[in-house]
């Protein structure tokens, strides 16, 4: 090859070279894909879309098809309405959710109730079911001032990668996996584990499915199988009328009640038991009735708390691995256990009741405080 043939060969070369790492500058990073998808959702002012839901943890099994309509609301919530079209389990089977931005209403009709109360009301109720579960400090965060801020913030707890792009719904997305940062997260989350892959449809840059996997709860994932963006939504949509034979519950009636150790033993038709033992130092400071389950709560003397909950459970939990697998007061059950091994999730059943010890133990700590329950 002579010397021209050479030249020709390498400037090719470099040529190539240049075009691809000027394609790969193109490609937006994750980062920018989930500002994009977020500065897309601003401008949403209206959808329908038709969703399916499956549910594969520890305590649930069940899959769904959820219609929903949505409109934003210009100074406040916005409106929307949720139909179950289909449910694998009997009690979700035809409910209806429909808020008009102030009230809610969400109807069961296998169970003939109708809850009812304003937004912030269910609101704070839904905060409040699981409170022995743990949850962020809802004064460490700060509403963000714009896509970039919202995305930086996300990023301060999760990691955020590419994965490819996948069919969701016969349209091509990006599929990006969100890992959460464990010194970042709360302790019962990081004791479980696992991480978030979502998708975001190239072309419209919206979400069109989510996914938790790769944790010992289980999985999770929720797909838009038909989504409608802007398209206008009848205002009828979003008002209900009480069916005349449906029971009517507040949902301020739901709300966690704070009682005394006596007052929580009387509330239930079980027998209450508290812990005999407990890690040194550790101090009861709220006993609550959370819709019949009561949780008892602790704070340890290293600024950490655990707690301990117990009621009655509809379906008997089956720990999903024998890795997960622990003997407590003579049943198997589920322990969740963090990297760090100070931060635990004990799970367990006894006949028609479930118990729970999460927080900052020690899975020996987990163990003492079950066993001493009396």
């Amino acid at each position: 090859m002579n010397r021209r043939n050479i030249l020709l060969v390498i400037g090719s070369v470099v040529l190539i070279a240049a075009l691809v790492s000027g394609f790969a500058l193109m490609q937006p990073s994750a980062e920018d894909i989930l500002v994009q998808t977020i500065e897309t959702l601003e401008t949403i002012n209206d959808a329908h879309a038709v969703v399916e839901v499956d549910v594969d943890t520890v305590e649930k099994d069940s899959t769904a098809t959820i219609e929903v309509w949505g409109r934003r609301g210009e100074d406040g919530p916005g409106a929307f309405r949720l139909v179950v079209l289909e449910s694998s389990d009997e009690k979700a089977a035809d409910a209806v959710v429909v808020s008009d931005g102030e009230n809610l209403w969400a109807y069961a009709p296998a169970e003939g109730k109708v809850f009812v109360g304003t937004a912030e009301e269910a609101k704070e109720m839904m905060a409040d079911k699981e409170p022995f579960m743990g949850e962020f400090d809802k004064a460490d965060f700060e509403h963000p001032e714009s896509p970039v801020e919202a995305v930086q913030m996300l990023l301060e707890y999760f990691t955020a990668e590419k994965s490819g792009t996948e069919l969701v719904a016969n349209s091509s997305a990006r599929l990006l996996k969100l890992e959460p940062i464990p010194e970042q997260m709360p302790a019962e989350y990081t004791a479980v584990g696992g991480y978030i892959n979502l998708w975001i449809d190239e072309n419209r840059s919206v979400p069109v499915s989510i996914e938790y996997t790769g944790g010992s709860f289980g999985e999770i994932s929720v797909t838009v199988t038909d989504l409608d963006i802007n398209a206008g939504v009848d205002e009828a949509l979003f008002t209900f009328e009480v069916p005349a034979d449906a029971e009517v519950i507040s949902f301020a009636d739901l709300a966690p009640q704070s009682l005394s150790l006596a007052e929580a033993a009387a509330a239930v038709d079980f027998e209450f038991l508290t812990p005999a033992e407990t890690p040194e130092g550790a101090t009861l400071v709220d006993v609550l009735e959370v819709r019949g389950t009561i949780v008892q709560r602790y704070t340890l003397p290293n600024g950490g708390s655990f707690s301990v909950a117990q009621g009655i459970s509809d379906e008997i939990a089956q720990p999903s691995t024998e890795k997960q697998l622990v003997e407590v007061r003579g049943v198997f059950g589920t322990i969740f256990v963090a990297e760090d091994g100070n931060q635990v999730l004990l799970t367990w059943n006894e006949g028609d009741l479930f118990y729970s010890v999460a927080g900052d133990l020690t899975v020996d700590q987990a163990l003492m405080i079950a066993e001493s329950l009396q």
